[in-house]
């Protein structure tokens, strides 16, 4: 069912100096223990794993009711009842992140909402701080850790890190998600990469048979050259874009990634994953 490169993988990724994000509304709840939906005060001491796993979604299209852009929603994956947050339990405190989707992933990245909810959980005590991204999550999760401390490691799933071509079409959205789904464009996403630093990261590339792509993003753009260059690892999941944190065998590969040591790849192993990645 599925292709795995070992896990046990530090990847190189790139920090520049922090710059000030958009302020969009943001939100932060515990979802393990369960809090009830109601938001994390901050009151609570980390778990006796000291690991906190901080999911962050990706878009959302509210073609019919736009506003609810504006505000911080919670996915149904990111519920105590869902398959990966079952499997997350007894790897550590689960932590659902929303965020308003009005401004660029850039900007929300850099902006205050997730700095401080990652500023909060080590206060708490939390030694290890995992962000698991799916999709436009993935690269918020990514560029925060490059320019923010506090996070010890991504887990991207279907991120579109070179892009998505389907957010260069002016369809299915308003314009008050114009600046958001724009940013997740190929020609959005061709920045120049500061100067190097060590974040542990690990990417799940999602991919259906026959296919180079998982429906949505490119496997290619979910494991771009840059991060190939700097040695980190990839996970195969053959599931579609849309159902693959619903995905019950993927969960249980989320889990393993969030509590296993990531060590650098070398260039045969980066080599073997690539045929099997990108190879129909």
């Amino acid at each position: 069912m599925r292709a795995r490169f070992c896990c046990t993988v530090v990847v190189v990724l790139f920090a520049s100096a922090p710059t000030p994000g958009a302020e969009v509304p943001t939100e932060l709840w515990q979802v393990v223990p369960d809090d009830g939906g109601q938001a994390w005060g901050g009151r609570a001491a980390a778990g006796a794993k000291g690991r906190a796993v901080v999911l962050v979604p990706g878009l959302t299209l509210h073609p019919l009711r736009p506003a609810r852009a504006t505000v911080a929603t919670r996915r149904p994956w990111q519920e105590p009842t869902s398959a990966l947050v079952k499997a997350l339990a007894p790897e550590g405190d689960v932590f659902a992140f929303g965020y308003a989707q009005t401004a660029s992933v850039d900007d929300i990245a850099t902006g205050p909402g997730l700095r401080d909810a990652v500023a909060r959980l080590r206060k708490a005590g939390y030694k290890e701080i995992v962000l698991v991204g799916h999709s436009a999550g993935g690269v918020i999760a990514r560029l925060f850790a490059e320019q923010n401390a506090g996070a010890t490691k991504v887990v991207a799933v279907a991120a579109p890190f070179a892009g998505a071509e389907a957010a260069a079409l002016n369809v299915g959205y308003g314009k008050l998600q114009a600046p958001f789904v724009r940013s997740l464009a190929p020609d959005a996403r061709r920045v120049a990469p500061p100067a190097a630093t060590e974040v542990s990261l690990v990417c799940v590339v999602c991919r259906l048979k026959l296919l180079a792509s998982d429906g949505v993003v490119a496997a290619r753009s979910q494991w771009p050259d840059d991060l190939q260059r700097a040695g980190a690892p990839a996970v195969l999941a053959p599931v579609n874009h849309f159902d693959v944190m619903d995905h019950a065998p993927t969960a249980k590969v989320i889990a393993e990634l969030t509590r296993e040591k990531l060590a650098r790849w070398d260039r045969a192993e980066t080599e073997r994953a690539r045929k099997v990645l990108f190879e129909k």
